[in-house]
């Protein structure tokens, strides 16, 4: 097993440029993760801004638009003096000042009192717009209840009724806009750090053996070349499936209840089949390299332009409609479909779409390594 452990030897080689890929990627997959969670959690939140109102009217309606506003906001007393008030505003201790002039009430209902209240906020800043949208849509609910012909005090009891409703928000795409686990981030982007590694270290390897001086030596040796070749795959496919326990290793530590699931499940061979594609890329851009600084720069290209194409760092929806057809002649987009479908699946028999994206993803292996075969053949023919 000579060739075997020469096998192991380059690849040992190489660890540390491995060990910068995974880091890379699982900066990238739980960071990502988090954020989509945290700002789908913070979406419909409701903004509570801290306004201090002065109230000088002895009218329901200053009462009622202060009451309404301590519904949503926290109410503070003005501080005393102009210099206080400024230095309340510009350490943010206050976001907004409303003062509610005397005889509001009688005002309003006379058709003038909205103009006479009056708003500070800190310049450039989006609070004013957001409490004053508050205060407009009150008053505007009161408004109308007072042109039906009700009285100040009937309006604004009603009016804060009608405050206190939320509307209901339904989706048009329910499966869209059902929150996605955490896993399902964990294997996105395994396409960009498969395709990486594979290249760089099966590269790397196929690259040694492939060396003029070294080939010719092996051919010289003892060792039959059916027996060479049999080694350097059984290397390559311990390989495959080292980086792949690697990362189903550190998704099983990291969600553990995802794994343990049918998509978890589901997802692992995914990742699986993209490994064994990974790999026939790997052994087809060996093929055009001399070099190590090719061979990365061949990494690189191959990776990022499956991962930006594919839809494995850009979503797909925002692709258009040209890019999305063109990135269908790529394994990584149907990968990020099946990922993607695996998130809906209850059941292995809802899974029956999701082979088919298996064997389309295993063609293009198919297909990659038989390109590979045809390019390696033609340069013998050309020594």
């Amino acid at each position: 097993m000579q060739v075997f452990k020469v096998f192991c030897k380059v690849t040992n080689k190489h660890k540390s440029q491995f060990l910068i890929y995974v880091i890379i990627y699982l900066f990238i997959a739980i960071a990502m993760s988090r954020s989509i969670q945290e700002s789908k959690v913070m979406e419909f939140d409701k903004v509570s801004l801290k306004v201090a109102v002065e109230n000088e009217d002895q009218g329901e309606l200053g009462k009622g638009l202060v009451s309404y506003l301590k519904g949503n906001n926290q109410i503070k007393k003005i501080p005393a003096g102009t210099e206080a008030l400024k230095d309340a505003m510009y350490y943010q201790e206050i976001d907004y000042v409303l003062v509610i002039p005397q005889d509001f009430t009688e005002q309003f209902a006379a058709g003038t009192g909205e103009e006479l209240l009056e708003g500070t906020a800190v310049p450039g800043s989006s609070t004013a717009s957001l409490i004053e949208n508050e205060i407009r849509q009150y008053l505007d609910t009161v408004e109308m209840y007072l042109a039906a012909g009700i009285n100040a005090s009937r309006a604004v009891e009603l009016s804060a009724a009608d405050m206190k409703r939320e509307a209901e928000v339904n989706f048009l795409e329910e499966n869209d806009s059902q929150p996605l686990s955490s896993g399902f981030y964990f294997f996105q982007y395994v396409p960009y750090v498969f395709l990486v590694i594979m290249i760089l270290g099966l590269g790397a390897v196929m690259k040694t053996f492939r060396d003029k001086d070294l080939s010719a030596r092996n051919k010289c040796s003892a060792m039959s070349f059916l027996q060479q070749n049999v080694q350097i795959i059984l290397g390559c496919i311990l390989f495959t499936l080292a980086v792949f326990a690697f990362f189903m290793a550190m998704a099983f530590c990291l969600y553990r209840t995802y794994m343990c699931s049918i998509q978890g499940l589901l997802s692992a061979v995914n990742a699986l089949v993209f490994s064994i594609c990974a790999a026939s890329i790997a052994w087809f851009c060996v093929q055009f390299v001399r070099s190590m600084p090719e061979l990365n720069v061949l990494s690189n290209i191959f990776s990022l332009s499956f991962s930006f194409l594919g839809g494995v760092f850009v979503s797909l929806e925002l692709m258009s409609e040209g890019v999305q057809k063109a990135a269908k002649f790529i394994p990584s987009y149907w990968y990020v479909i099946a990922n993607r479908e695996i998130q809906k699946v209850e059941s292995f028999a809802q899974a029956g779409s999701i082979y088919q994206l298996y064997l389309v993803v295993l063609v293009f292996a198919l297909a990659f390594f038989a390109a590979g075969l045809l390019v390696n053949r033609m340069k013998l023919r050309t020594v």
